[in-house]
């Protein structure tokens, strides 16, 4: 399935991201981008010099497969503009884990699949999650993750499979800064005569040190064992704060589950066919 390329609408945070991670799999040409503030547009040419910026309308013309990463308040407004040039060739994907893929099958005529992108791809590391449409075939599944597997590592999941998947793909990177955060926070609470700068140095190389051991093959449970020895010290950490640390996970991914279900689904058909 070749494609003409790839647009991307909206300049945010995950916008750039995935115009940043696009370019580096489609190459320069097959890259299209649409946004509206001038600070947007400005950020787009300094991170990824080699999009093409077109106006909104222009892009069905340009790309086949349509990343829409606008906020849910946008996105019918989006559609009603892209929707009379959008034909049963394009692929429109979301990033919206609240959308249901068969209201977004209903209101466009061709392919639909979400993708939820992670920190990582714009420098082409870390996950992508695709989760196909009703009327996604298995040579546009194909076609899709080939382009993905240029700046991810991309994983196919099952729609129901969206929020508990993202909790770790994309939501994780935050995460696992933020529990290093926590743990030179704890230090500094208990009266560590670190300095914070140093403190920051030494996890951070822990965090570059178990990225590596995972990237030769050792697993997360090999790590914990060769470190952890019975009766060790890093033994009697973990064992003091396995049960707060669940309890702590748990609560975050229910606050995750909780926002979400929290935001209304948008409004995506036509007007015309809502009425």
């Amino acid at each position: 399935m070749a494609s003409r390329g790839v647009g991307i609408v909206g300049l945010g945070r995950m916008g750039l991201t995935l115009a940043a991670g696009f370019c580096r799999s489609v190459g320069s040409g097959r890259l299209f981008a649409a946004g509206r503030s001038e600070r947007s547009i400005a950020r787009l040419r300094d991170t990824v010099p080699d999009a093409t910026l077109v106006p909104l309308t222009e892009l069905p013309n340009r790309a086949d497969v349509i990343v829409l990463c606008v906020r849910n308040a946008d996105l019918a407004a989006v559609l009603d503009e892209l929707r009379p040039q959008l034909a049963g060739h394009h692929i429109v994907l979301t990033l919206n884990n609240g959308l249901p893929l068969h209201l977004l099958s209903e209101a466009v005529p061709g392919q639909v699949a979400k993708l939820i992108p992670s920190v990582g791809n714009e420098i082409g590391a870390g996950a992508t999650l695709l989760m196909p449409g009703p009327r996604l075939t298995e040579h546009a599944t194909e076609h899709l993750l080939e382009m993905l597997r240029g700046f991810s590592h991309p994983f196919l999941i099952r729609e129901q499979q969206g929020r508990a998947a993202t909790d770790l793909a994309s939501c994780g990177a935050a995460l696992l800064a933020s529990v290093a955060q926590s743990m030179i926070a704890a230090q500094s609470e208990r009266g560590a005569t670190l300095p914070i700068e140093l403190a920051e140095q030494l996890v951070v190389q822990s965090v570059h040190a178990v990225s590596q051991l995972l990237e030769h093959g050792s697993s997360l449970d090999e790590i914990v064992a060769r470190v952890a020895v019975p009766g060790g010290n890093t033994a009697a950490a973990i064992q003091a704060s396995r049960h707060d640390l669940s309890a702590a996970w748990r609560a975050a991914f229910q606050a995750t589950a909780d926002n979400e279900a929290s935001k209304p689904i948008p409004p995506i058909l036509a007007h015309s066919e809502a009425e």
